[in-house]
């Protein structure tokens, strides 16, 4: 199985070779990317940061639909795809599974502004001016939740000229995809953008169970409004209204069994993956349905989507404005407020359990709500003074209220009875600030400072028993660090930096037991980098490399605690972590009219803990007794792959361009090594052929998992029971797109 994805991946490197001596035309030198990692806009290759940028002329290029696609193609950057949300790690730091309420430790921003939880499934592009992908903690500039990384959107804003574009793509299993923006000015001092994207899907999977129907089905539609206004000659206001709607039914579980089929015994992970094992129907001592067949567009569960089960539903406001006055040639102020809110309902099947067998009730089915709003404020002052010195302040405000509802429907529960009803308020106040400041004609010295004080309180109803608990804490971040330059396109670069994760509350199916309760600590992160950034050859070959050591201080992790009598998972502090690595990335012009892009990323994180947890935790008494797997924690892995390489091969001859890319990852399993949840490597291929027609008119066609391969994207395993469910990736597809610009 190994050789033959690796041949694939040879098969790209003879692509390579095969298209090296074409000349034509297409691009002089590779594209300058403008970001603002720092606050400020800066090129990417003058960045002391590792990260990874794509512009919105690469995205719409590149047929880039989702953040999904952009990480794909990011060194040490991993999100699966799950049924209802998309999980991210970045150098092997992940989200680690948030509850409902939770935060996670890669920061999601949107046009400058925070949003407070990493369930954003896919995050669907909607008239995307750049995606910038940050790795290492961030936390002097952004703040809060900046501990692995941070991944930032940022929109297409209004243009004093008229412009607009439509596009419509169709594929398989009836996807439609319609995206459109105009954008232009409405007086002498007004401009206007507004865009709108519409997703439809029929489902790509077959339920063969009893209940029928079709899974995976997507139903989104997003709108966003831009007015630029010019206050004064020095002074613009951004006015920013964003809407989306998500009406899905989410991808189902498959699931595999965990027992031999003769003996008994767990199985080998290699079995379990393969499907050669069985659930000895034994879920509580009940039976539980067979393992459905290993194909991700054919499922076997009890959820029918014309019940309203297996239902993904999401709705999301935003309203943003932001005012930039240039207080004088140097000095620059920014100041952004902002409100978001979100709505959130999903049913998943996650047992196999057989329908209505718990005292006339159906079967364990959970359903999960969840919603949050947020206040946030930012005014920052920039410039660089008399002596050279460049330099950033700030102050940050931010207040958030977030709520979380978990029920099953079972354990003799009456149905429409939630287990848990959970509250989170939380405010926060920051003030930063950074400066950098040239030693000599080569070397720059760089630092900066944030300090960040907060408030968190949680309230709980669970099966009629109240609780309460607080959380107050202060936490500083740092960074230190050398830019030299020996030529305008040589810098190399050392930092040290740290940040932190906020504390927080378990609120998730609590089952009446307030202990649970009990906040985690923040998670805190050291972090020693190591980086070059190099172009060359009068811009055709640029070379980005770094390398890093993290020490993470009470790691924040989702496990099955030993001493629990209810079979649900709680949110802990695992222990410390040690997690090193490096990342390279390689663009290449070889021809005028090819482009090659490479990346590699590897990790090593490991826990540093004396604790053990059980990952089937043991549940039951009797003949229902279940003895679980008690799995150590220290010198285990803290999830995603070890290693992963992504590339991209671009060729154009007159107005056909020509586009292969790969995306490589290792296997991966979740927290203690525990071989139930391995799931494999997987290499993925997408193809893509765009045509530009006269008159503005373009043509693309494409397949994304061009060799139909199938992964597991993630597995699981529910204490007391003795099968495993998860999600197969993403099937072949195919497709066309049509679209003309004005």
């Amino acid at each position: 199985m190994k050789i033959m994805k690796y041949s694939k991946i040879f098969l790209l490197s003879g692509i390579l070779i095969l298209t090296m001596p074409i000349v034509s035309f297409a691009q002089s030198a590779i594209e300058e990317i403008i970001v603002t990692a720092s606050k400020r806009e800066q090129n990417l290759q003058d960045v002391s940061i590792s990260m990874t940028a794509v512009s919105g002329d690469m995205i719409d290029n590149f047929g880039f639909e989702s953040n999904l696609d952009v990480t794909a193609q990011a060194p040490n950057v991993f999100a699966d795809e799950g049924s209802y949300s998309a999980g991210l790690t970045i150098r092997g730091n992940s989200t680690s599974n948030p509850q409902l309420a939770g935060e996670g430790n890669v920061a999601l921003y949107f046009d400058d502004v925070y949003r407070p939880t990493a369930y954003y499934p896919g995050n669907q592009l909607l008239d995307t001016e750049r995606v910038e992908i940050m790795r290492g903690p961030q936390g002097t500039t952004f703040g809060r939740n900046a501990v692995a990384g941070l991944i930032h959107v940022i929109s297409r804003k209004p243009t004093v000229e008229n412009e607009g574009y439509v596009r419509l793509e169709l594929g398989s299993h009836g996807t439609q995809i319609f995206e459109g923006a105009v954008s232009g000015p409405l007086t002498d001092s007004l401009r206007g953008r507004l865009a709108i994207k519409s997703h439809k899907n029929d489902g790509f999977q077959d339920n063969l169970g009893p209940a029928g129907g079709t899974h995976g089905v997507i139903d989104h539609f997003a709108a966003r409004g831009h007015l630029e206004f010019d206050v004064s000659e020095d002074a613009t206001l951004l006015l920013t209204f964003e809407t989306s709607d998500a009406d899905d039914v989410g991808k189902a579980f498959n699931y595999w069994g965990l027992l031999d089929p003769t003996t008994l015994a767990q199985c080998e992970a290699e079995r379990i993956r393969a499907g050669e094992c069985v659930g000895g129907g034994a879920y509580f001592g009940l039976p539980t349905f067979a393992p459905g067949p290993q194909d991700v567009t054919k499922v076997y569960t009890e959820h029918d989507p014309a019940n309203g089960q297996g239902l993904y539903t999401m709705k999301t406001e935003s309203a943003i404005a932001k005012l930039t006055w240039q207080l004088s040639d140097t000095t620059e102020l920014v100041s952004i407020t902002a409100y978001d809110g979100q709505d959130r309902f999903f049913n998943p099947d996650e047992d196999a359990s057989v329908e209505g067998l718990y005292g006339g009730y159906f079967s364990y089915d959970d359903h999960y709500t969840s919603g949050w709003s947020q206040r946030t404020q930012e005014t920052r002052v920039s410039g660089i003074n008399e002596n050279g010195v460049e330099w950033l302040m700030g102050l940050y405000y931010f207040d958030t209220v977030r709520d979380a509802t978990s029920m099953i429907t079972d354990f003799a529960y009456p149905p429409g009875s939630p287990d848990t009803v959970a509250k989170i308020s939380a405010e926060s106040y920051a003030v930063f600030g950074n400066f950098g400041k040239s030693i000599n004609d080569t070397t720059k010295l760089i630092g900066g400072l944030r300090y960040e004080d907060e408030d968190k309180e949680a309230d709980v109803l669970s099966l009629g028993v109240q609780g309460n608990e607080t959380l107050e804490e202060s936490n500083t971040s740092l960074k230190l660090g050398l830019e030299h330059r020996p030529s305008d396109d040589l810098m190399y670069f050392g930092t040290v930096a740290t940040a932190f994760r906020s504390g927080n509350f378990n609120t998730d199916l609590l089952f009446g037991d307030m202990s649970a309760l009990v906040g985690v600590s923040t998670e805190e992160i050291l972090s020693y980098e190591i980086g070059v950034k190099s172009t060359s050859q009068d811009g055709r070959r640029r070379i980005n490399a770094t390398i890093f050591h993290q020490n993470v201080k009470d790691k924040q992790g989702v496990v099955y605690d030993s001493e629990m009598s209810t079979p649900v998972s709680r949110l802990v502090n695992l222990g410390d972590a040690d997690i090193s690595g490096f990342e390279v990335e390689l663009t290449l012009l070889p021809t005028e009219n090819l482009m090659i892009s490479l990346g590699y990323g590897y990790i090593d994180a490991v826990l540093n803990s004396p604790d053990s947890y059980y990952y089937n935790a043991n549940f039951g008494t009797g003949a229902n007794a279940f003895a679980g797997d008690q799995f150590f924690m220290n010198g285990s892995k803290i999830g995603g792959p070890d290693s992963n390489f992504n590339g991209m091969v671009v060729y154009q001859l007159d107005n056909v361009t020509l586009q292969a890319d790969f995306n490589w990852n290792t296997d991966s399993t979740g927290l203690g090594g525990n071989e139930i949840t391995y799931t494999g490597d997987r290499t993925l291929v997408n193809l893509r052929a765009f045509w530009e027609l006269s008159d503005g008119w373009e043509l693309s066609a494409f397949v994304e998992n061009a060799f139909d391969e199938e992964y597991i994207d993630g597995m699981y395993a529910l204490a007391g029971s003795d099968y495993a469910y998860g999600n197969m990736g993403m099937p072949r597809w195919f497709g066309f797109k049509v679209g003309r610009e004005f």
